[in-house]
């Protein structure tokens, strides 16, 4: 390969070798792993973790964006691109040997390889200001409106010469907010088209009683997200948004079960 790979997965709240993208990422012996933990229990995930795979606890659930951060600075130094993975994507075992064809053939500072979950595409996505909608077909994208979820997503280190994540966010919209940040900076950006990866959305999940603590933790998220837009009619297209959800959560799915 042309490119050097560095892989960083997140982890929270299991066992390490049950994750199936640990298990993937462990058998890619061309490429540095880094695990970081972000449990409220001990699993033994530090004893288990191979020899080679470099283990950072985070000390509870700080987060994704300080997990990302802690990982950002353990690579300092290196060159190549690190690649981020939630524990429940499935990668398959091309997936470097493709991310490394694409790049050659892009010579982007961001990839998104196309991210599927049970109802369609995941990522990437199209976003108009605060608003981030699925897409049928890739066509839909473009410079201006292409976003994408975290997993999967590879970013040149050089890009982490000059930044770090916002760890105001906890849990959503870092990826958004990322990749705004890198148009405004003029970063390119592309779709890896020949890489697929399979991933469930918890999003999904029509339990009421999960669906609305999930919801309390993006709101906030989200909220930061739209404030940082800069713009008053970006903060209300945001809590109609969000008022559109808690609609979802607390009466459509109450009244579908």
């Amino acid at each position: 390969m042309n490119n050097n790979f560095f892989a960083v997965m997140v982890i929270y709240n299991g066992k390490i070798g049950d994750s199936i993208t640990y298990n993937c990422l462990k058998a890619c012996p061309q490429v540095s792993l880094t695990v970081c933990d972000n449990s409220t229990e001990d699993y033994g995930n530090s004893q288990v973790v191979a020899e080679n795979v470099n283990y950072i606890s985070m000390g509870g659930n700080t987060g994704l964006a300080k997990a990302y951060n802690k990982a950002v600075d353990a690579l300092k130094g290196n060159d190549g691109y690190v690649c981020l993975f939630d524990d429940d994507t499935s990668v398959e075992s091309n997936y470097f040997e493709l991310l490394d064809a694409e790049i050659e053939k892009s010579n982007a500072d961001i990839l998104l390889p196309v991210v599927r979950d049970e109802t369609g595409i995941m990522s990437p996505c199209a976003i108009d200001g605060v608003l981030t909608r699925r897409i049928n077909s890739l066509n839909e994208i473009n410079g201006n409106n292409i976003s994408g979820i975290n997993s999967g997503m590879a970013v040149k280190l050089s890009v982490f010469d000059s930044y770090r994540y916002d760890e105001n966010y906890f849990l959503d919209f870092i990826d958004h907010a990322f990749l705004r940040d890198m148009k405004k900076d003029g970063r390119k950006i592309a779709v890896a088209d020949s890489i697929q990866l399979r991933q469930s959305f918890s999003a999904n999940d029509r339990n009421v009683q999960r669906a609305g603590k999930r919801f309390e933790i993006f709101k906030k998220d989200y909220l930061k997200f739209c404030n940082d837009a800069g713009s008053k009619n970006a903060l209300v297209k945001g809590r109609l948004y969000l008022l559109k959800r808690w609609v979802n959560i607390n009466i459509i799915y109450r009244i579908t079960g």
